[in-house]
């Protein structure tokens, strides 16, 4: 892995001690069945239980998991991007600490990736199986009405940008996330609106979720912030505060 592993995994975690170590086990069965060259990157965004315990712990067990301790809270946007910045894979890949959508979407997004893609977006509304139908109507409205409020102001054409599940050009996740400036929930917006900006290929493949539980985000209860990143997210492309996209090779 001298010059970088094929692979980073970027899993952030804030307040998930109870979760995370069935994760890492998972992720790390997973990694050795793959046989691949990769980095399992934890970042602990400022948790007030023992998950930078946790991290810490599986990391000096483990050479291929890199731990990111944030000392303070400062929001899962920011938690990946600090991972991302850790990060040498060719390919980069981030989920949530609840591994709610199964492992072997890595394996897809990855040819995707290699047939040219420089992003891969997963998308629940083209799966035939999706358990956010058993949401309640208040957050099946809530999302559905914030879908339609990206694509009004942003024209992204993406229906799913809140999807858990993304995948990257090691070489474009870089600069990409380093262009960033949403640290909350609203970060998905962002990183599709500056791939959008760069000309990126942006390829979405079906992924179903298993809702867990106990997630930290509820497009209800943040709408008014996620909706106030996205009209900041416009003003600062209209006023071309976004850098260009970088030079690379094909």
């Amino acid at each position: 892995m001298a010059e970088g592993p094929e692979l980073s995994i970027i899993i952030p975690a804030f307040n998930e001690e109870q979760r995370l170590p069935a994760t890492i086990a998972a992720v790390r069965a997973w990694l050795d069945r793959a046989a691949l060259a990769a980095e399992l990157i934890l970042v602990d965004d400022g948790s007030a239980d023992a998950t930078g315990e946790i991290v810490a712990a599986a990391a000096a067990a483990d050479p291929r998991l890199v731990p990111v301790i944030n000392p303070v809270n400062v929001g899962k946007g920011h938690a990946i991007v600090t991972g991302v910045a850790r990060s040498r894979g060719a390919q980069v890949v981030f989920f949530d600490a609840d591994l709610s959508y199964d492992l072997a979407y890595i394996d897809d997004a990855r040819r995707h990736l290699g047939d040219g893609a420089d992003v891969v977006v997963g998308a629940r509304d083209l799966a035939t199986s999706d358990s956010r139908r058993d949401y309640g109507l208040s957050r099946r409205l809530a999302s559905g009405a914030f879908n339609r409020y990206v694509d009004l102001m942003l024209g992204l054409g993406v229906p799913d940008t809140q999807c858990g599940f993304k995948a990257f050009r090691g070489d474009v996740a870089r600069p990409l996330f380093a262009a960033l400036t949403v640290g909350g929930f609203g970060f998905d917006v962002e990183l599709l609106f500056v791939a959008r900006r760069w000309g990126l290929r942006i390829d979405r493949i079906p992924v179903a979720m298993t809702a867990r539980g106990g997630s930290s985000v509820s497009v209800v209860r943040h709408s008014l912030g996620m909706a106030r990143d996205v009209w900041s997210i416009r003003r600062r492309g209209e006023r071309g505060r976004y850098p260009d996209p970088p030079t690379r090779d094909r």
